[in-house]
């Protein structure tokens, strides 16, 4: 009968622990949902507590079949990391994946125009905010790092289990590997994210504990916003003409999760609707 092959067992993630920070907006709520309904168990994360207890009940009206916990936490500072660690650790003594979607952008506060001159150049690179490359490295690289770092134990003990269990997501994006934009805190922190996917998963091989990345594109959240300071306008203009949505991301994360992705280790995942293929080569400042 070939049941092997069907895509109810390749995507089963029913009644696997699952724990996604940033999981009160964005994209971290989309994967709650899409986790929750399909009847995984979510440790949820978030700075936000009022969001958080909001996301809970909307979650459990979805699923009833799905363990709801929470975690208010700032994953900025390295007590914070610990914090979340502890709890979890306490709480747990497996974790079948660990998502890390949490994260921050900051825009430089003045654009530089081809022309402008060079104390017009100066004044928009000084412009990037210095706590802010400060703050980005530590809730976009430092935090999935340490906060990974502490649940080996308990992803491991999962990943020993097979079909896919024990694994790590961090989430990239496109502004990784092009330069249409200058915004370098957030950049270069995302370029950091695809090495670290690659240390660690050749790292963690021994235990078969894998880490990948999703690198989404123009996607609704907090940091695209659908307002004047927004690129969502642009996600027209890719081959996709739209920006992505929740069944993108869902789909991709529940592959990466799951038996049907249990092959996929150290890999970062653009799933951006073609956006790269209209960036490459193009040395605009204008996104």
């Amino acid at each position: 009968m070939a049941s092997n092959l069907h895509a109810s067992a390749l995507f089963d993630v029913s009644g696997r622990w699952i724990a996604i920070t940033g999981a009160a907006s964005g994209i971290g709520h989309m994967l709650a949902r899409g986790c929750a309904v399909n009847g995984a168990h979510l440790i949820l994360i978030d700075i936000n507590e009022s969001s958080l207890s909001q996301v809970k009940s909307e979650l459990q009206e979805l699923s009833s079949a799905s363990n709801i916990i929470t975690i208010q936490g700032d994953l900025s500072s390295e007590e914070g990391v610990q914090k979340v660690a502890s709890i979890i650790k306490d709480q747990r003594d497996s974790l079948d994946t660990l998502i890390h979607c949490a994260a921050i952008r900051y825009m430089n506060e003045v654009t530089y125009h081809p022309g402008d001159g060079l104390k017009a150049l100066e004044a928009a690179t000084l412009s990037a905010p210095y706590k802010g490359w400060e703050h980005t490295f530590r809730l976009n690289v430092l935090a999935p790092y340490y906060l990974t770092a502490h649940l080996i134990g308990l992803l491991g003990a999962a990943a020993a289990k097979g079909d896919g269990r024990g694994c790590v997501i961090l989430f990239s994006s496109p502004a990784s590997v092009h330069n249409h934009q200058f915004v370098p805190c957030y950049q270069t922190s995302k370029a950091a994210v695809d090495h670290l996917v690659r240390i660690m998963a050749a790292e963690f091989a021994d235990f078969y504990i894998r880490v990948n990345a999703i690198s989404p594109g123009i996607v609704p959240s907090g940091m695209t916003t659908n307002d004047a300071t927004s690129n969502l306008h642009l996600a027209g203009e890719t081959p996709a003409k739209r920006p992505g949505n929740e069944e993108d991301m869902v789909g991709t994360a529940l592959w990466l999760l799951s038996k049907a992705g249990a092959f996929m280790d150290g890999k970062v995942i653009r799933a951006e609707g073609g956006r790269l293929l209209i960036l490459k080569g193009v040395t605009s400042n204008s996104d």
